[in-house]
């Protein structure tokens, strides 16, 4: 995924009154680095430097890259009275509890709701939107796998608002996990974890690499070490995947990108006889339904997702109706908060035994 290097991104009056384009290329200058890692610094939050990341902020701000806000043409005299949501993969009770929210919103408001399950693939997510395009009034893109570029130029022709992604011009509503990572750790680390894994999403996810930085800096900062072990899929058999790698160079605490990573990794640890939280305490995303069904309940970050589905819907109607004054569409964060089950617990002093791995 990469931004849009030469398309018109923002723009600052000349000394002779005439705008001027701000590109990427213009911000990587300005920074001092290579114009591929300020596309990353946009569109893969996680895989910059975070000193190096912020530099690449403040420098955009300043020059005024993409500070102008993406409008899309729309008409309430034409109107189809149908909005459209994206979910990355319906299966998942996040994106479910996604597509209610909004639906009982359009209800309330006379509108209809499309559902779009783009099965974590960018291409079926592209030809979907497409085919339903000339249908809708406006869409919500809800971890959306398509480019900087490729929402920007949705979002010029359709009111669109994107979910736990950040794309300057355009509205968002993302859940925030500062707090409930924070709480997460320092509850860890009251128990004597020292050592922590993080079992990541999807490489192409905005979320995951936000996460893992801000997990990252929190364990800097409180001198806590910190691995991460990818995953191929944000989902049990993805999660169960990475039981294997991780008893190769085991922690005493793992936190993972989402609530059915982490159960499929438990099931991993228990299909060795590994010990849940005797041995390795877990730590899930999202506190969906049945996390605090399954055996350990799990200890989780909660995130606020009636709210965000509502508020996202909210503000695409606001787009839509005019009935909103946007200038500079900064995120809409939502806090989330940590959930203490029986999934963690003190650390061990042993660790687990080679043999058993």
């Amino acid at each position: 995924m990469t931004a849009d290097n030469n398309n018109q991104a923002g723009s600052t009056p000349a000394a002779t009154g005439t705008p001027v384009k701000i590109t990427i290329r213009d911000v990587a200058k300005a920074a001092d680095v290579a114009p591929s890692t300020v596309s990353r610094a946009f569109a893969r939050p996680g895989r910059v430097n975070e000193a190096t990341a912020q530099r690449i902020y403040d420098v955009a701000d300043k020059i005024g890259y993409r500070a102008t806000a993406i409008r899309a043409h729309s008409n309430d005299d034409h109107l189809n009275g149908m909005l459209g949501i994206v979910v990355a993969d319906l299966s998942n009770p996040v994106f479910a509890e996604y597509t209610r929210a909004a639906q009982h919103e359009c209800l309330s408001n006379g509108f209809g709701l499309l559902v779009l399950d783009s099965e974590e693939n960018a291409v079926i997510e592209r030809t979907s939107i497409h085919a339903a395009i000339q249908h809708i009034d406006g869409l919500i893109l809800s971890s959306s796998r398509l480019s900087d570029a490729g929402i920007r130029k949705l979002a010029q022709t359709k009111p669109l608002v994107t979910m736990n992604r950040s794309i300057r011009g355009i509205q968002s509503v993302i859940g925030d996990v500062q707090i409930g990572l924070t709480q997460a750790v320092e509850h860890l680390a009251s128990l004597g974890h020292r050592n922590f894994t993080y079992l990541s999403g999807p490489e192409s996810s905005w979320q995951d690499g936000v996460r893992w930085r801000t997990l990252s800096s929190i364990c800097q900062r409180k001198h806590l070490k910190l691995r991460r072990i990818p995953s191929n899929a944000p989902t049990f058999s993805g999660g169960f995947r990475t039981g294997e790698v991780f008893l190769n160079n085991p922690t005493s605490a793992v936190i993972a990108y989402n609530d059915i990573m982490a159960i499929g990794f438990i099931a991993a640890l228990h299909s060795r006889n590994i010990g849940v939280p005797g041995e390795v305490s877990v730590v899930g995303i999202d506190d969906v339904q049945f996390s605090s069904l399954v055996s350990p309940a799990l200890s989780t970050v909660r995130l606020p997702r009636k709210e965000l589905g509502s508020k996202a819907t909210d503000e695409v109607l606001n787009l839509i109706h005019h009935t909103k004054q946007v200038n500079d569409r900064k995120p809409i964060m939502l806090q989330s908060s940590y959930v203490v089950r029986a999934s963690t617990g003190k650390a061990n002093p042993s660790p687990i035994s080679a043999i058993r791995i």
